[in-house]
């Protein structure tokens, strides 16, 4: 069964190992969303993603990296080319209809696709976890097939926002994620924040099925 990878293992390193080298082609990269397709070496897309980011723009380590990844960079990559270890938190897997420009750009006849919503963490040996923004990647079903198994299930998580909002800080987050998501010393505070995110949650997968609509 396949198991998404919380920490160390990055997307690309698994798409590699499957199609061989990958490069990004960015079709938008802002001050508050990136769009971009993951290529194989026939330019046939295997994850469609759409990052809305959160990061501090005051940061100008962060601001550098980040104009590295808005030119072509990979954004795990990146980060990790840096000195920064990567976690996700993921928030949200469902399976969405895919419009007819997806399936032209992954070269499949499939109507439906999983994505998976993760808070994109980072840290730096010594400093805080922060998240650098919110990311949606859209299997190619020819990668991921189009269902929901038992692993997305456990690794379903409530947003940051809504842990904090009941005391669970970024850097309990972080450690659960390198803990095999555990999350059982914390149990009450995280059903409550469960229960919190859901409505923003909604929200959240209603706008990126706008833009895997458009």
């Amino acid at each position: 069964m396949e198991q998404f990878n919380l920490v160390k293992k990055l997307h690309t390193d698994v798409l590699e190992e499957k199609y061989g080298p990958i490069h990004s082609e960015v079709l938008l990269h802002n001050n508050e969303v990136r769009e971009m397709h993951m290529l194989d070496e026939n330019n046939i897309s295997r994850t469609y993603a759409v990052t809305f980011f959160t990061f501090d723009r005051n940061n100008e380590e962060i601001l550098k990296i980040d104009n590295e990844i808005k030119n072509g960079g990979l954004i795990g990559k990146t980060f990790r080319k840096y000195g920064y270890e990567v976690r996700k938190n993921v928030v949200s897997v469902f399976i969405t209809e895919l419009p007819d420009s997806l399936k032209e750009k992954m070269k499949i006849v499939e109507k439906e696709a999983k994505v998976r919503i993760s808070e994109f963490y980072a840290k730096k040996q010594g400093e805080q976890p922060f998240i650098y923004g919110v990311v949606s990647e859209i299997y190619s079903p020819n990668f991921r097939p189009a269902s929901i198994n038992e692993s997305d299930i456990l690794q379903d998580n409530p947003l940051t926002e809504s842990m904090e909002e009941v005391g669970i800080t970024k850097n309990e987050i972080w450690d659960r994620l390198g803990g095999n998501n555990d999350f059982s010393d914390l149990k009450e505070k995280f059903n409550k924040a469960k229960i919190l995110a859901v409505e923003r949650e909604d929200l959240l997968k209603n706008k990126v099925e706008k833009y895997i609509s458009r």
